[in-house]
């Protein structure tokens, strides 16, 4: 799997681990191998090892509320009541204290109350999407308007329609087709 758009947000990467594939999502992270390594990728901000038993649905409930809930900000829509409190009752019974990170690797967080590597990851991504929605880059949070992508992102600039530039290249593309397919 090429995970080329790792190292965004963290609550990014996590709901990014779904992919708009004709017209539906499909599952990047299928496995326990798969989502160690995505983890690995992640470098110091994922120190857990997902063991092969790994309980990986769990993870995976917990990703898409968190989709749910970045889905209806980003598109000005009600948030799903139900993902607020999923993720509220995993950053209550698990929080995530951070340190100042001076480059040492330190500052990742130290989840509380769970040993378990499925319990800290979706710790960690309920802190991180806490801190999203709750945080000045919340209003920079939009949907990739390219044909088969549907991927969260944060605007660097206000007109900023598509994460990457080959989702620009294919939504021109994909506009000039359809240009010159009305004209037949």
């Amino acid at each position: 799997m090429g995970w080329n758009w790792l190292g965004d947000h963290f609550a990014l990467d996590v709901v990014n681990t779904v992919q708009l594939r004709r017209g539906t999502y499909a599952e990047l992270i299928s496995s326990a191998t798969d989502l160690q390594d995505w983890a690995e990728l992640q470098g110091a901000r994922v120190p857990e090892v997902i063991p092969a038993d790994a309980e990986v649905d769990t993870f995976r409930v917990t990703r898409d509320h968190i989709l749910s809930l970045l889905r209806a900000v980003a598109s000005n829509m009600d948030v799903p009541e139900e993902s607020v409190e999923h993720i509220d009752d995993i950053a209550r019974r698990h929080p995530v204290t951070r340190r100042i990170d001076l480059g040492d690797g330190r500052g990742v967080g130290h989840v509380v109350g769970t040993a378990d590597p499925i319990e800290s990851l979706r710790a960690r991504a309920a802190s991180a999407v806490i801190d999203l929605v709750n945080g000045p880059d919340r209003d920079r949070l939009v949907l990739c308007e390219a044909p088969r992508c549907g991927q969260l992102f944060l605007q660097d600039r206000p007109n900023q329609q598509w994460c990457c530039g080959a989702c620009g290249n294919r939504a021109r593309a994909a506009r000039h087709h359809a240009v010159k397919k009305g004209r037949s």
